[in-house]
């Protein structure tokens, strides 16, 4: 199973917010703050009695930066507004982590994000 579509699905929904700065994995040295960072942690075929129902559940890391702890949550209500305005049928959201890196002056929130996405195959 390839990561394909539904990970294209989810950035297409998201890459528009913190003024563009939405990165895949890691953010790089030279990005601005507010920023996304989005992980694929897991994708999984969706089964039924009668095998593959074209549909993958796909879950994914979003770790919001931002100068303020309440920008960062703020970030991540944007998230999940645009991924419920894609039409995407979003099934699980998960506050992982909220934290402050201290040499960068930024805070983060981490959010997990499951949702049921056409079967890349």
């Amino acid at each position: 199973m390839k990561w394909g579509n539904g990970l294209e699905q989810f950035y297409d929904s998201i890459k528009t917010l913190a003024a563009g700065q939405v990165y895949a994995l890691v953010a790089p040295e030279d990005a601005q703050y507010p920023a996304l960072v989005y992980t694929p942690i897991a994708q999984e075929l969706v089964l039924g009695l009668d095998g593959p129902q074209g549909l993958a559940r796909l879950r994914v890391q979003v770790d919001a930066y931002a100068r303020t702890l309440q920008e960062a949550l703020h970030l991540q209500d944007l998230v999940l507004a645009a991924l419920i305005a894609e039409g995407s049928a979003v099934v699980d959201v998960r506050l992982g982590l909220t934290d402050f890196e201290p040499q960068a002056r930024l805070y983060r929130v981490s959010v997990d994000y499951t949702q049921f996405v056409s079967d890349p195959a």
